[in-house]
């Protein structure tokens, strides 16, 4: 069921990327220089996460279990809620509605004396757990051996530690050790649930999306290297009139091409090879007066559309 959110989470991405625009801060943010810079000021740009009233992130503070289940709430959506009944979850308390969505989705149960700890700190191990059952991994204990404190895992959260390490959302430190019982950071939980997510999205996108195998385009240069997965692109013209866009699909896929320079569909030329792909040859006229933008859907039978944009400015 949870798997089933990643289309919608995809999407999500793909349009805040383009209208939401980087949070301001000073010119020395408080995780600069941080091994997860990249990565949390991503969150921060897809409008995702929030920094404290005076911009900063402080990415090595502790995180409590209620702001962890209202992460993964607005990262994946969750709007449903559950009735709930636990004896430290007062209905009048900002985490009262965070809770039931977490319930909801199911990737909370609760204490065995109907606590859920909301305010608590979230430890590593925990963690694991609520990653195990959102990602829907197949428990497994057998890789623990690889950390020097295996030991101090906690019998019921072997299974998950295990499972979350196999798949490589979650990792030791450099002396080897997990640090189960440890209190995750505000930087390691952004990390584990971004790897998550990522690696849910790879296998929706494979499974679910009609996609472009590369893109070429002669005339211009793209200001980063294809990736299927990404849907927004930037270029440099080197060309006065025209660029030619060469985009490989699969057979069973067909694109379309549009622009907002001309006032139709672009014509496409496609042939096949031997190996089962389509090359896709369209001339695309640039504008003189400002920045060309090229529209390419690629459509399957079975599979939902993906559209891909590629911004292109002429060289100063």
């Amino acid at each position: 069921m949870i798997k089933k959110r990643i289309s919608l989470i995809m999407t999500i991405v793909m349009m805040t990327a383009l209208l939401v625009p980087s949070v301001a801060f000073g010119t020395e943010k408080d995780y600069s220089g941080h091994w997860a810079e990249d990565t949390i000021q991503d969150w921060f740009d897809l409008g995702l996460i929030k920094g404290y009233e005076d911009g900063s992130f402080k990415p090595e503070n502790s995180i409590s279990r209620a702001e962890f289940m209202t992460m993964i709430n607005n990262s994946f959506e969750f709007e449903e809620k559950a009735e709930i009944n636990f004896n430290d979850v007062d209905a009048e308390e900002w985490y009262y509605a965070e809770v039931q969505k977490a319930v909801q989705a199911g990737y909370i149960v609760g204490n065995g004396d109907e606590t859920i700890r909301p305010t608590d700190d979230i430890s590593r191990e925990e963690v694991a757990v609520i990653i195990t059952r959102l990602t829907e991994l197949d428990e497994n204990s057998g890789n623990l051996g690889i950390f020097v404190d295996a030991d101090e895992i906690s019998d019921w959260a072997e299974g998950f530690v295990g499972a979350v390490v196999k798949a490589e959302y979650m990792i030791g430190n450099d002396e080897g050790k997990f640090c189960p019982t440890n209190n995750i950071t505000r930087a390691e939980s952004l990390v584990t649930l971004d790897r998550a997510i990522l690696d849910l999205i790879d296998d929706d996108i494979s499974e679910n999306y009609a996609i472009l195998n590369d893109l070429l385009i002669e005339g211009a240069t793209l200001e980063q290297a294809f990736n299927a997965e990404a849907t927004t692109y930037s270029a440099i013209s080197t060309s006065e009139e025209k660029v030619t866009i060469t985009a490989i699909t699969t057979t069973s896929s067909a694109i379309t091409v549009t622009s907002n320079v001309s006032d139709s569909e672009i014509t496409v030329t496609a042939s096949s090879d031997i190996d089962g792909n389509v090359t896709n040859v369209a001339d695309v006229p640039l504008s003189s007066t400002k920045d060309t933008i090229v529209t390419i859907k690629v459509s399957a039978p079975g599979l939902e559309d993906m559209i891909y944009t590629i911004t292109i400015s002429k060289q100063n």
